[in-house]
């Protein structure tokens, strides 16, 4: 078991600890309805050091992108954040992720915690022929998930021009002293940033975001109220929405294939998906009673026409939302079922995201 540089913080803190992809993780520390709500409002500061940094640095990292990436890389400006999917050769997605670029040669990719090793392995076996160094940062590396209305206004106290910065970009700034790397991104669709540093930084870090974040009603938020969060913006969770068998032609995250002029990995397995009879299609529905949960079959005039990729009750909505995959298309309003337990219950789907 792998364990946070901010794990004895999180015990200090009371939080509920679960295992999560081979690490021992805060999954609430009051309540996941209560932590939801305070990113929705206010800012909630997030432990995500389980996820892996690996650095790509070299004169062909654009073009080692581009051959690797469902979304195009090449001539995004320094500064630039971009999600995407890596694909393998059958089209499945080995994991979806942001590619950053800081400068014309220097990159770095944040992985996710269940796919950082199986992700670097990925790019060391298709590095041949580029000139790139493939590093990752596994080690002594820790990163904070800052989100929420507030979040920007909270990290100008800390990190000045910070909110110059647009939506999904990334730069190299200063925390007393120290470099820290500030990215626009998140997983909340509430707007903030991700900061990622040394360990000891990110320790210090989350102590002063706490104190100086306190008039801002800042709260601690666990792994459980970030996949609520996530969930209503229908952003896609690898295992669940994308899988080695799931590619991003079946999935929420198939705007990201850009294919026009260009070749990447699974982009032949992706064509060929995209007229097959045998594609099915992502859709949201929201639930008339119980919670959907993955695995539950979906159902149209009887008939299983597919499954639930993930499910649960929506905070904001107070209703119960699922994300599915099915065997055909849908459009707004459209009425299918999904049989939960013994029993076959009403979904009315809606277009994403669930909430505006």
């Amino acid at each position: 078991m792998k364990y946070s540089p901010l794990h004895s913080r999180h015990e200090a803190l009371g939080a509920k600890m679960a295992p999560f992809a081979g690490w021992q993780m805060p999954i609430h520390y009051s309540s996941i309805l209560d932590e939801h709500e305070c990113v929705r409002k206010r800012v909630g500061v997030f432990d995500v050091s389980h996820m892996g940094v690996i650095d790509v640095i070299g004169p062909d990292s654009e073009k080692f992108f581009e051959a690797l990436s469902t979304n195009t890389i090449a001539e995004k400006a320094p500064g630039s954040a971009t999600y995407t999917v890596f694909c393998n050769e059958a089209g499945g997605a080995v994991d979806d992720l942001i590619i950053y670029r800081l400068d014309k040669e220097r990159f770095f990719v944040v992985a996710n915690a269940s796919n950082r090793q199986k992700d670097l392995e990925h790019m060391q076996k298709h590095a041949a022929g580029f000139d790139v160094r493939i590093s990752p940062r596994f080690d002594d590396c820790g990163i904070l998930a800052v989100q929420g209305p507030k979040a920007k206004e909270l990290i100008e106290e800390l990190v000045p021009n910070a909110t110059s910065l647009k939506p999904m970009q990334v730069a190299e700034v200063q925390f007393e002293g120290e470099p820290l790397i500030l990215a626009t991104t998140g997983y909340t669709g509430s707007g903030g940033v991700e900061l990622i540093g040394k360990s000891a930084q990110i320790l210090k870090l989350w102590d002063v975001l706490l104190e100086r974040g306190a008039p801002y009603g800042i709260q601690p938020i666990g792994l459980g109220a970030r996949d609520t969060l996530r969930l209503e913006k229908g952003f896609a969770l690898y295992g669940h929405e994308l899988t080695d068998a799931i590619g991003p032609m079946e999935s929420v995250s198939r705007w990201t294939i850009k294919g026009e002029g260009r070749t990447f990995l699974g982009k032949e397995a992706l064509e060929a998906k995209k007229i097959s009879v045998e594609i099915r299609y992502p859709a949201a529905v929201v639930v008339s009673e119980g919670i959907a949960r993955e695995g539950f079959e979906v159902l149209d005039e009887g008939s299983v026409i597919g499954a639930v990729t993930s499910g649960s009750f929506s905070p904001t909505l107070k209703k119960a939302i699922a994300l599915v995959l099915i065997g055909k298309k849908t459009r707004e309003g459209d009425k299918l079922s999904i049989r939960i337990r013994n029993k076959v219950v009403d979904a009315t789907v809606v277009n994403l995201p669930f909430i505006k």
